[in-house]
């Protein structure tokens, strides 16, 4: 098992997302979409216009690790956001809504995590791991569920 000490309290990722609404709109969504879907850094890079399922909330990752599909939920307004930035962007269905490098996307986390005073050594798997953090915390566990217990489940976490 790997070790998770590596992540930030909501308070911490919340701080973050303040900072981030007050200058930068995109970086707003994007750090919100990774906390709240736990999503890697390659698969929020990815993500298009088509793969956001408004009316369910769900993110279709087309190519998650080891080259499988997975489906992720995510808070009806953060669903919402995102359909909205892609519309108000002219972003097409078949473009990523994000198009940056990981480099920059590394650049962006980080530099939240300095901005809200957390440190430099905020990086998007922390956000990732706080993510899984916050789950289990709330005695969630993330396993083959159907969609709609797993929305049930999903919308009794705190994010």
């Amino acid at each position: 098992m790997k070790h998770l000490a590596d992540y930030l309290e909501p308070e911490q990722v919340h701080a973050m997302l303040d900072v981030a609404s007050a200058c930068n709109y995109r970086d707003y969504l994007i750090i919100k979409t990774i906390w709240e879907t736990g999503m890697r850094a390659s698969e929020v890079l990815a993500v298009t216009p088509t793969d956001i399922e408004q009316k369910n909330g769900i993110i279709t990752i087309t190519n998650a690790k080891g080259g499988k599909e997975r489906r992720v939920l995510l808070k009806k307004e953060t669903v919402d956001e995102l359909v909205s930035y892609a519309a108000q962007n002219s972003i097409e269905n078949d473009a990523r809504l994000f198009p940056l490098k990981r480099r920059q996307l590394y650049n962006i986390v980080k530099k939240y995590g300095t901005l809200a005073n957390i440190g430099p050594d905020v990086h998007p798997h922390t956000l990732r791991h706080s993510f899984a953090i916050n789950l289990v915390r709330h005695n969630t566990v993330y396993l083959q569920f159907k969609e709609s217990d797993l929305r049930q489940i999903y919308d009794a976490v705190p994010f």
